[in-house]
């Protein structure tokens, strides 16, 4: 600050031009405002003097003797502006304070005011009476010594506190989100529809998104958000990589595109620049990732304690190691400066000699950027004829990033990503092989697809021939099926052999672990209400059932002693339909009787254990005059017992949920997030949707509701990615090795998903042309859609491994494999099934089928007949006390290929032509302790070890000679010659063609009647009975009644 005494801010009229005057940043930092023609002296004893018009020291009033608690300014005084006498009685105010700030310690005779020499200067030539008059009175002092303290200033606000590191932020992310939604958005879409556009025009664009956050659909305030300069864009050869550059009114061309803008957001400043590179070659990649790396050597650098030119010497160091000396004289003369409420701290810039120390909390635009680098004429050669770069001599490269400074390291604020793969676009790629199609250089081996088009082309002058080669091609793979059948049969039982000894040493091992633990596990737990009867309630009467909610207990008397009894000793209650007197019958769980679904695990055990030995208690009735104790009884039992279910039903969902580690958050760097997405299973039978971060340790998904799933990397066991390709939707599922609660479930499958068209979408049931336009825009916009959230989805994925990766943690996401699926229904509907690395999966519909390739012990296909147009499938799991998964109804034509996914997968398999009873033989094979083995428990009966014995003809050996008994019980029939089999053809179809006397309708003459003589014999069959009932009616009844009926008979039989 020059040792100056006390500061003068001098502020004159109001200018847009220019906004970053430091007056201006202070006022903005002090007051919020600018309040323009307004003097502010500031000295060390913490005064305060403001000089300004009424209006303005109305607005300040308020603050008068209320300075907050730590505030360097301990007294605010305020001047009103006098146009009497020209404010010289407010001028001596003014010095008469600056004469009593002078230090006394100082022997210099001259006071030392702070002021800014730029504006000062300004103001000098201004016509403001107040700021000239002001200055004037100190100009004339002989006391007053003038001293610039801009750069003081500068440095001291470059040092941010909390608050304003969070506004820094806020508007870095601004930065990003108006690059990100907007400008890409925009830039994309300039490219893709070659829509003719200049520098200033989409400069324009940018600064009204900008000013107007809302066009973007960003929930941003208008009056909060400022452009901090015009942006930049550049192309086409002529560039200008300095923050005061300007954008020309010529045409955007496709080649190599730069762009700069930056954002306000209450004051604070931010900056992004990007490089887009269209169509380049290979030597402006290289050299934009070599821009990259010197980025990181630069962000590297910028640590508190160094100096702002070591960052510099960074950059020219990492050039010249990676033997790039040819790109340090195309560097900037500096690579970024301080910014803050002041846009550009002309005391702090990144140069080569610039010694200010980075200090914790300062916060820089780091712009790095090559400019003038000649583009070679070899490279231009080797692009294709329409790229606008080869129209180029010279291009530049720029990025620029916000960077915040913190205790040990820096953090990138504006996180938008800038690889190549983010930043480049081909749109030539179509047209790469022309040359070689109009050369004719067809027969090169780079121009297959070519050669192919034009042997598609050529006429085919083998149709005579087709017959026979279709047969012989038909002969040739159904020897090639039989071949393959035969080689997978030897495989299978090869394989079958190897895996039973497999699994002797498995359970073996497994065996001698479990030793021990089962004991523990089936101990009893002992019911205890009070440990003695002075704990008992205090309200407890002899002759009152008393219902102890704290204590989960019913107190009964029993002959005049209240007696407790637990609640889950309790079968039910009854409360019959009260008479003269009302009743209440409790029955207990007694041994000898059913226990009954709704019993407690611990209350069966507990039974059992004292059945051989104790008196157990049926059931207890109580009688009452007065209904009210017995009622109140009855609805408190009730609800005792529901609590006590639903609490126990919770504890065994979460019996054996392993505990997972809490998620480690990631601070100081970016978060890979998918937005957007639906889970599933769902909380609470409601559609949950959020958004899925990677943190250190895991992955966490937030619901719009605020619910939260944490999902730890080292309780996945398997993570899955299947892209759209013929589903709606774009999915990641994760299977874990411990289940989660969600909600009040377990699940151990977890996934997120985003549907590319709505399921529930209507299908127009019209007939469309195939050349319809309409349908052809929804198709591609639906392809597009699909190829952008396969992608995000790739992306996502790739991250997340390398999240796992560099915390320690192994994650890689399998992709099915659509080549091997086939459909089938193992759960209530037909579903298309595919094997995975690990699993076998379907994961488009609910409920998942998951099953784990590593948990199969053994597949058997049933229903195996050359009747049947399907076949079942059932896996059989390696634990016996589970049941098989099932698939059901798959298509005959998918056995093969099954077949020989397992072989290769070395999981054995049998056929079978019948379904099984599968919960009988899990039930014998676990009772089997040599179910493995190839003998008896005598060691020397030989038995089928396994699951060989579900083989439906046996092994080879012993297929022979069963064949040979079948074939037995049939008399042998002589072998037709080849010549007898002609002959015999030959008669059937000369008989044919012979003429014969054979009617076709013939056979249908006594097929039946036609509706004619149906129609007539139920006329004669209603006459018949119309007759009977009148001559009944003629024999029972007499005289007039008679004769009406009769004439009732006529009328039917005339009708």
């Amino acid at each position: 600050m020059g040792e100056s005494n006390c500061l003068c801010l001098s502020r004159g009229a109001s200018d847009e031009d220019e906004t970053y005057l430091k007056s201006v940043v202070l006022h903005h930092y002090i007051f919020g405002y600018e309040l323009p023609d307004t003097i502010i002296l500031l000295t060390q004893s913490g005064n305060c003097i403001i000089l300004a018009t009424k209006k303005k020291c109305d607005f300040l009033e308020n603050a008068v003797g209320n300075a907050p608690p730590g505030s360097p300014v301990l007294d605010l005084t305020l001047l009103v502006r006098s146009k009497e006498d020209n404010n010289a009685k407010n001028y001596s105010r003014l010095l008469e304070e600056i004469e009593n700030a002078r230090d006394k310690s100082d022997n210099d005779d001259k006071i030392k005011v702070g002021i800014f020499q730029k504006e000062w200067d300004k103001n000098a030539e201004g016509k403001n009476p107040l700021v000239k008059g002001w200055q004037k009175s100190l100009e004339v002092s002989d006391i007053i010594e003038r001293v610039d303290v801009a750069s003081g200033v500068g440095l001291v606000m470059s040092v941010k506190d909390e608050q304003e590191l969070d506004l820094m932020k806020k508007s870095s992310v601004l930065s990003n989100k108006l690059l990100k939604h907007g400008v890409i958005t925009r830039l994309e879409e300039i490219i893709d529809k070659e829509i003719n556009i200049t520098h200033d025009d989409l400069s324009a664009e940018i600064e009204s998104m900008i000013e107007d956050p809302s066009k973007i659909k960003l929930k941003v305030p208008k009056e909060h958000v400022q452009s901090c300069y015009y942006p930049i864009v550049q192309s086409g050869g002529e560039y200008d990589i300095r923050v005061s550059a300007q954008s020309t009114d010529k045409t955007l061309k496709y080649d190599i595109i730069t762009l700069s803008f930056g954002s306000r957001y209450q004051f604070y400043c931010s900056n992004i620049s990007r490089s887009f590179l269209v169509d380049a070659p290979k030597e402006v990649s290289d050299t934009y990732e070599k821009l990259l790396d010197v980025q990181d050597a630069c962000i590297a650098a910028m640590v508190p304690g160094n100096p702002l030119k070591s960052v510099y010497a960074a950059a020219v160091k990492k050039l010249k190691s990676d033997g790039r000396e040819d790109l340090v004289e195309k560097l900037p003369k500096t690579l970024g400066f301080s910014i803050g409420m002041d846009f550009r701290e002309a005391a702090l810039l990144i140069s080569s000699k610039n010694s200010a120390i980075i200090r914790s909390g300062q916060v820089y635009n780091l712009s790095i950027g090559f400019s003038n680098i000649p583009l070679s004429d070899n490279c231009k050669t080797s692009m294709n004829k329409k790229s606008d770069i080869k129209e180029l001599s010279t291009y530049a490269l720029v990025v620029a990033d916000m960077i915040s400074v913190t205790a040990n390291s820096s953090e990138i604020l504006t996180k938008h990503a800038k690889a190549l793969s983010n930043i480049s676009y081909a749109i030539n790629d179509n047209e790469v092989m022309s040359d070689a199609e109009e050369n004719g250089d067809l027969n090169n081996s780079n121009n297959d697809a070519a050669l192919a088009r034009k042997l598609a082309m050529q006429p085919d002058d083998r149709k005579e021939h087709r017959s026979s080669a279709r047969i012989a091609t038909t002969f040739a793979s159904a020897q090639e099926a039989r071949d393959g059948a035969a080689e997978r049969e030897k495989r299978q039982i090869a394989l079958m052999d190897r895996r039973n000894e497999e699994r002797v040493r498995e359970l073996a091992r497994a065996k001698s672990r479990k030793n021990g633990d089962d004991e523990d596990a089936e101990k009893a737990e002992e019911l205890v209400t009070y440990k003695r009867t002075r704990d008992y309630p205090d309200n407890v009467l002899p002759n009152q059932v008393k219902v102890d909610m704290a204590n989960k207990c019913v107190i009964l008397p029993i002959g005049g002693n209240p007696v407790p009894f637990h609640i889950s000793t309790i079968k039910n209650v009854v409360l019959p339909d009260p008479d003269t007197a009302t009743y209440l019958r409790i029955n207990f769980y007694t041994a000898g009787m059913a226990i009954g679904k709704d019993a407690s695990i611990n209350m069966a055990k507990l039974v059992e254990k004292y059945a051989p030995y104790a008196s157990f208690i049926r059931e207890m009735t109580f009688r009452s005059l007065d209904s009210h104790n017995l009622t109140q009884a009855f609805r408190m039992i009730s609800e005792l017992r529901k609590r006590e279910r639903q609490k126990e039903a919770q504890e065994q969902e979460e019996a054996n949920l392993v505990k997972q580690d809490k998620l480690v958050r990631t601070k100081n760097e970016r978060v890979p997030r998918l937005s957007d997405l639906t889970m599933r299973p769902v909380f609470g039978n409601r559609k949950t949707q959020g958004n899925v971060e990677a943190h250190t340790n895991g992955l966490r998904f937030i619901s719009s509701r605020g619910e939260v799933v944490d999902i730890t990397y080292a309780n996945i066991k398997h993570a899955i990615f299947q892209p759209c390709e013929q589903e709606i939707m774009v999915l990641i599922h994760f299977h874990l090795k411990n289940p989660i609660m969600v909600g009040k479930k377990r699940q151990k499958n977890i996934q997120f998903f985003t549907e590319v068209i709505d399921a529930s979408q209507a299908v127009d049931a019209g007939r469309r042309s195939m050349y319809d336009p309409d349908e052809m825009d929804d198709e591609q916009r639906e392809r597009q859609l699909k190829k952008k959230l396969n992608e995000a989805f790739r992306e996502f994925c790739r991250k997340v491994e390398s999240v796992a990766k560099k915390n320690g943690f192994t994650l890689e996401f399998d992709i099915p494999y659509r080549d091997l699926g086939f459909r089938g229904n193992p759960h209530k509907e037909m579903v298309f099934i595919t094997p995975t690395l690990n699993c076998l999966v379907n994961l488009t519909e609910t409920p998942f089928f998951v099953v784990e390739l590593s948990e199969v012990d053994h597949v058997h296909f049933e229903r195996v007949t050359f009747a049947s147009k399907a076949f079942d499938v059932v896996l059989i799991n390696k634990d016996f006390s589970k049941q098989p998964w099932r698939v059901d109804m798959i298509p005959n034509e998918d056995k093969d290929s099954i077949q020989d996914w397992l072989t290769d997968m070395e999981i054995s398999y049998t056929e079978g032509p019948m379904n099984l009873n599968w919960k009988q033989i899990m039930a014998t094979v676990n009772g089997d302790d040599r179910f493995y083995m190839n003998t008896e428990e005598d060691e020397v009966t030989e038995k089928e070890a396994g699951w060989s014995f579900l083989r439906m003809y046996g092994n080879d050996d012993e297929s022979e000679e069963d064949s040979v008994h079948e074939d037995s019980d049939y008399p042998e029939e002589e072998p037709i010659s080849s010549s007898e089999e002609e002959e015999a053809l030959s008669e059937e179809f000369d008989s044919d063609d012979e003429e014969t006397d054979f009617d076709p309708d013939e056979d249908l003459d006594e097929q039946g009647m036609d509706w004619d003589d149906m129609e007539k014999e139920a006329a004669a069959d209603d006459r018949r009975k119309s007759r009977k009932t009148d001559e009944n009616i003629d024999s029972d009844n007499k005289g007039k009644r008679s004769g009406s009926v009769r004439s009732g008979g006529q009328k039917r039989r005339r009708r």
